[in-house]
């Protein structure tokens, strides 16, 4: 049986250990930022940022060709702050006014705007992560019982019958 404990013990271990991982890799990689924290931190590099196009402010000019990337500017508000967005990427249908993003760029050199080339989708993390823990959770108790009844049954049976091997038959 203590190789049963031992065996869960290192699969528990193991399941902290990626779940760790993923939670670090979606704190600095998948992440998005609000408008507050950009200008307030002025990142370098690219970042995701979340916020809502303010009605009134979006500006586009179509491609010139058929697959040329669509120009757009617009402000990107959160709770406090505003950015100037530059866009220049793919016609993407998400952008509109009044209209939640996440846009992926990098803050420019003076500061002031931002300049972003690709849209993602709104994060919906928390939903994803309870329904793997309300899945995965009672399934690996599920498991887990089941294998101590199996390991607790072939003791028992160990224990009360007499190994006897078989007789070699041969005809």
């Amino acid at each position: 049986m203590k190789g049963l404990y031992f065996r869960w013990v290192v699969v528990i271990t193991v399941v902290l250990i990626i779940g760790w991982l993923a939670d670090q890799h979606y704190e600095r990689e998948v992440r998005p930022i609000t408008p507050e924290v950009l200008l307030l931190n002025r990142p370098v590099g690219t970042v995701r940022v979340i916020g809502l196009v303010e009605a009134g402010s979006l500006t586009t000019t179509p491609p010139a060709s058929p697959g040329g990337s669509l120009l757009a500017d617009f402000e990107l508000v959160g709770e406090r702050a505003r950015v100037a967005v530059h866009y220049d990427g793919p016609v993407d249908d998400n952008l509109r006014e009044l209209k939640t993003l996440v846009v992926i760029g990098h803050l420019a050199p003076d500061g002031r705007r931002f300049e972003g080339h690709e849209f993602d989708l709104l994060p919906n993390y928390g939903f994803i992560t309870a329904a793997y823990l309300l899945a995965f959770i009672p399934l690996g108790l599920f498991v887990f019982g089941m294998e101590r009844r199996v390991a607790l049954l072939y003791t028992m049976i160990k224990d009360t019958t007499v190994y006897q091997p078989e007789a070699n038959i041969v005809e």
